[in-house]
C-alpha cells in the first residue's frame, strides 16, 4: 500500500482547510450556525434564482437535505423562497440583500486565502496550480 495520499484525498484536504479559513470570519460576521455545508447553496445557486431540486442535484444530495440547509439559511436572513416566475407552481431559491453582502464577504475572504496561497507558491505555482485543477476536471469531465 502506498504511503503517497492519493489525488482525491489531497483535494479533499485542501477544500477542507480553504472552507475552514472560509468558515471562521463568515461564522463571526454572518451566522453562528453556518457550516461548510451551506456552501453548496451558494456554489450552485444561480443569480436569478434556482430550483430546490437544481440546487440538490449539483450539490450531489437528496432534495430533502438540501431543504433542510436553505431552511436554516432562510432563518439566518441569507436566502428566500419565491414563486419562480417561469412557473407559478414551482418555487425558486434567491439571495437577500444579506445573502449578496455574504458572497461579497465570501469573496473578499476567499481572494485573502488565496493570497496566502500565493505568497507561499509564488505567481508562477499559483498560475500552475490553477491550470493543473482545471486540466484534471476536464480530464475527468470526459473533455481532455
Amino acid at each position: 500500500m502506498s504511503t503517497t495520499p492519493s489525488l482525491l484525498k489531497l483535494l479533499t484536504l485542501a477544500t477542507r482547510a480553504v472552507e475552514a479559513e472560509l468558515n471562521d470570519e463568515l461564522r463571526t460576521r454572518l451566522a453562528a450556525e453556518l457550516r461548510p455545508a451551506h456552501y453548496a447553496v451558494f456554489r450552485y445557486l444561480d443569480p436569478a434564482g434556482s430550483r430546490v431540486g437544481e440546487l440538490a442535484e449539483a450539490a450531489g444530495m437528496t432534495q430533502q437535505s438540501m431543504g433542510e440547509l436553505l431552511g436554516q439559511l432562510e432563518r439566518a436572513g441569507l436566502v428566500r423562497r419565491q414563486v419562480d416566475p417561469r412557473d407559478r407552481r414551482a418555487r425558486q431559491v434567491v439571495c437577500t440583500e444579506a445573502g449578496l453582502a455574504a458572497l461579497e464577504l465570501a469573496g473578499q475572504r476567499i481572494a485573502r486565502i488565496e493570497d496566502r496561497v500565493r505568497a507561499d507558491v509564488g505567481e508562477a505555482g499559483t498560475v500552475e496550480l490553477r491550470r493543473l485543477l482545471t486540466r484534471v476536471a476536464a480530464v475527468l469531465d470526459g473533455a481532455g
